[in-house]
């Protein structure tokens, strides 16, 4: 069902425009996740229109946050103007800029880390953010099946084989992770979720 009017707004908006936001399936999996962890802080890369921000926003403990960071400027003003009009900017905050250096920016606990962006960098991302989640935190990573081809030699391009390789070495880190239990979920283009145990 479509809950919230103004998601639904910004699903139409995404379609036409051809910007990528998480499908409705994805929504709903990170739904039930949110419900159970009530985050106080979540780490997202890739605002994009601000849809998932929004997203996450609606289910944050009292007083939580989303940090946003994108580094198109034209989407984080559009982002903006969105996380306006849902007259969440008291818990939203977006950060332009390139993630890989901006993401270092952030060094208070974390309850959830959500990727959605560069995916040759989500180890760095990772990397940086490990640190500062929570036990019984998660780090969530989507389209981490990169359209079947991680899965998948026969449908793998040349072009695709560094982004491919990227994704297939972390996701063997994260699986293997003495401090993690990891599971991959083959919905939409594929989603890791990770928990970290202390």
């Amino acid at each position: 069902p479509n809950e919230n009017k103004f998601l639904s707004e910004l699903e139409k908006y995404a379609d036409l425009n051809k910007v990528p936001i998480i499908e409705k399936e994805v929504r709903f999996l990170l739904k039930t996740y949110l419900e159970f962890l009530k985050p106080k802080m979540v780490v997202e890369v890739g605002t994009a229109i601000g849809y998932s921000a929004i997203f996450f926003a609606q289910y944050l403990s009292e007083g939580g946050k989303v940090i946003s960071l994108e580094k198109d400027e034209k989407m984080c003003q559009t982002a903006l103007q969105n996380i306006k009009k849902a007259g969440l900017e008291d818990k939203i905050t977006v950060i332009c800029g390139d993630a890989e250096e901006t993401i270092k920016t952030i060094n208070e606990p974390i309850d959830l880390v959500f990727l959605d962006a560069n995916k040759s960098k989500y180890r760095h991302y990772f990397d940086v953010t490990y640190p500062y989640l929570n036990s019984g935190g998660m780090f969530i990573c989507d389209n981490i099946l990169y359209k079947g081809m991680v899965s998948n030699d026969e449908l793998l391009p040349r072009k695709h084989r560094a982004i491919v390789r990227a994704l297939r070495d972390f996701l063997h880190f994260i699986s293997h992770h003495d401090n993690l239990t990891t599971s991959i979920i083959p919905i939409s283009d594929g989603v890791s979720v990770s928990v970290k145990l202390q």
